[in-house]
C-alpha cells in the first residue's frame, strides 16, 4: 500500500469527526436525520425558548440565594443583586453577538455566501440556534453551580404586563369635505 493511500486511510477517521462534531452540540431532542428542515428548525427553536426560560429562572433563584444571604449587610447584598443582573444583561449582549454574528461562520455556512450574505439552507439558523442553546445551558450549569436557590424558593413566573389599548380617536367632526382630483369625471 502506497504512502498516499495509508495517509488518506489515516485521515478518513478524523475527517468523519469533525463532520460530525460540526452539528453534535443539537439538543439531543432535536435529531436531524429524518426530520424535514422546519421540523428540526422547530425543534432547536422550541429548545432555544425552553432554555431561555430556564435561564430566567435560574437567575430569579441566584438572586433570591444572594438576597438570603445574612452574612453580609443589606446595602452588599443590593449591591450584589445589581451587578448580578448587570452581569446577565452583558452576558446576554455577548451570547446574542456571538451567536448571530461568529457562529453562522464557524458552522460552515459561510460556503454558502451569496453577494456577501449568508445564503441558502439551515446551515446558518440551526448554527445560530444550536449557539444560543449552548451558550444558555452553559451559563445555567455556572450560575446553578455558584448560586443555588435557598432552601423553600419557588419560581414566580413574571407577570405579563397588562395590555394597553389605544384611545379611540374622535370621529370627524364639521361638514365633510370631498376633494375632487382634476381629469375625474
Amino acid at each position: 500500500m502506497g504512502r498516499r493511500n495509508r495517509l488518506i486511510l489515516l485521515s478518513f477517521p478524523l475527517l468523519v469527526v469533525a463532520c460530525a462534531s460540526a452539528w453534535a452540540h443539537a439538543p439531543a431532542n432535536c435529531k436531524r436525520e429524518g426530520a424535514t428542515p422546519r421540523d428540526y428548525l422547530d425543534c432547536l427553536g422550541n429548545s432555544q425558548k425552553d432554555g431561555e426560560k430556564q435561564l430566567e429562572r435560574t437567575m430569579a433563584g441566584a438572586l433570591a440565594a444572594i438576597r438570603a444571604d445574612e452574612a453580609i449587610s443589606q446595602v452588599q447584598r443590593t449591591r450584589w443583586a445589581n451587578l448580578m443582573e448587570e452581569s446577565q444583561s452583558r452576558f446576554v449582549y455577548w451570547r446574542n453577538f456571538e451567536c448571530q454574528s461568529i457562529a453562522p461562520y464557524e458552522g460552515g455556512a459561510a460556503k454558502q455566501m451569496v453577494g456577501g450574505r449568508l445564503g441558502s439552507g439551515i446551515g446558518a439558523l440551526e448554527q445560530r440556534l444550536v449557539c444560543l442553546i449552548e451558550r444558555n445551558d452553559a451559563r445555567i450549569a455556572d450560575i446553578s453551580r455558584r448560586y443555588p436557590p435557598p432552601a423553600g424558593w419557588t419560581y414566580t413566573e413574571p407577570t405579563p404586563p397588562a395590555e394597553v389599548l389605544a384611545p379611540t380617536p374622535p370621529p370627524p367632526s364639521g361638514p365633510v369635505r370631498v376633494i375632487e382630483m382634476p381629469g375625474q369625471p
